[in-house]
């Protein structure tokens, strides 16, 4: 397959994704893509210099020459997202999920946080944003780690259920992915989601790098991280159907007494969270993560190649088609994660599998997520926010570069 219009692309759009500070945004950032001007989303971010990473590592001269981007620079971009959230932090620890130089959300997180309003915190990204930005730039004489530390602390204290040992959300608001029906529309404080606990799993060990690197004791963090991966594997995994689910931790007790008697008060659950069996894309993210078993992800292949329920033409459906909740309709608010491609999924669920030496599948998938993009840069010369599994058709969003960038990691 000839790869070379999409690296073409790729390279000739990095310059539009790099931005100079603004306002409150007192660094140089990156923006997802057309349309925005001065907005740094957290895992939007994380992505793209990721995927400015893989650019300079993979690619070299070719890459500077591409892009007309010095290394340096992109440096400079990568490290300046990180500083720009951790210049955003409360005294508390907490760190909004974008930071905004202008337009609706400037200071809207911040201030609803100040008023007390409860607020999902940013992504689980930052840690990893770090790690990559330092890898980068060779060193961390840049980061105040105890910034890091701190915001790790705040989803402990506030995101966190000790009874099952894993991490929820506290409203659908911001949760990267906008409907995801495991999250969406459910009750605050209740949905343990598969996809924020392996990202959290992840900080865990990026903060241990991170650590060990600037020579200091990085044991609390990886016992944190071996902690939440044996309450993923415990919590998470069904056996029945091989693959991991979200979980309702949302326990109501209802008290109620007749004629001095205390109803349903002999026997407690013995369970500590509830399944909620809606396979979305997020199941897999086990494998992305590291946290799964060898024959566990043996198991969860099956559900790409047994039907089309996931797998489909143009890489994996963020939904199961199977699920009543699958639609592909084109919404921008929220933005629809019901079964359209997003390129990012593709990546990670790729990722996944290469990690687990799932080599045939892992190759079907890049090549399927190669030809989606070579289709829409040969129907409308740009990339776009997300796709149609069946056709390929691009839906909203024309010029979205953030979660589509990561592809240039399949172009080795």
């Amino acid at each position: 397959m000839d790869t070379s219009k999409i690296k073409n692309y790729i390279f000739a759009n990095f310059k539009n994704i790099l931005k100079p500070p603004a306002k409150n945004l007192k660094y140089p950032f990156l923006v997802p893509g057309t349309g925005y001007m001065s907005e740094l989303w957290g895992w939007d971010s994380y992505w793209e210099a990721l995927s400015l990473r893989c650019a300079f590592e993979n690619f070299g001269v070719e890459a500077a020459r591409g892009t007309g981007i010095s290394r340096q620079t992109a440096a400079a971009h990568m490290r300046g997202c990180v500083l720009n959230f951790l210049d955003a932090q409360e005294d508390d620890g907490f760190i909004p999920i974008m930071v905004s130089g202008g337009g609706l959300f400037e200071g809207f997180f911040q201030g609803e946080h100040l008023k007390g309003t409860p607020l999902n915190q940013h992504m689980p990204f930052l840690c990893q944003s770090a790690l990559n930005a330092g890898e980068f730039s060779g060193g961390f004489n840049w980061l105040d780690i105890e910034k890091l530390k701190k915001y790790m602390r705040y989803f402990e204290e506030t995101q966190y259920d000790e009874k099952s040992g894993l991490f929820f959300w506290k409203d659908d608001i911001m949760v990267g992915i906008d409907n995801n029906p495991t999250v969406f529309y459910r009750p605050q404080n209740s949905a343990a989601d598969v996809f924020l606990n392996c990202f959290i799993y992840m900080e865990y060990l990026a903060l241990a790098r991170i650590l060990k690197q600037l020579n200091q004791n990085a044991d609390e963090q990886l016992k944190k991280a071996e902690a939440l991966k044996n309450a993923v594997n415990r919590e998470m995994w069904d056996e029945r159907d091989g693959i991991y689910y979200s979980q309702d931790i949302g326990v109501y007790k209802t008290v109620r007494t007749v004629k001095g008697v205390a109803l349903h008060s002999g026997l407690d659950p013995h369970w500590t969270s509830f399944p909620l069996k809606i396979r979305f894309w997020g199941c897999f993210l086990p494998m992305y993560a590291g946290i799964c078993s060898e024959s566990q992800a043996e198991k969860m292949c099956l559900h790409l190649t047994e039907n089309d329920d996931f797998f489909a033409e143009y890489g994996i459906r963020t939904l199961a088609k199977n699920e009543k909740m699958y639609s592909l309709v084109k919404s921008g608010n929220p933005s629809n994660w019901l079964g359209a491609i997003w390129v990012i999924a593709n990546y990670c669920v790729y990722k996944g599998l290469a990690r687990y030496n799932k080599n045939l599948l892992a190759e079907e998938l890049k090549n399927r997520t190669l030809k989606l993009l070579n289709k829409a840069l040969e129907e409308k010369g740009d990339f776009f926010e997300s796709y149609h599994p069946d056709s390929g058709e691009q839906f909203l969003h024309a010029g979205f570069l953030s979660h589509n960038l990561p592809a240039i990691e399949m172009l080795k």
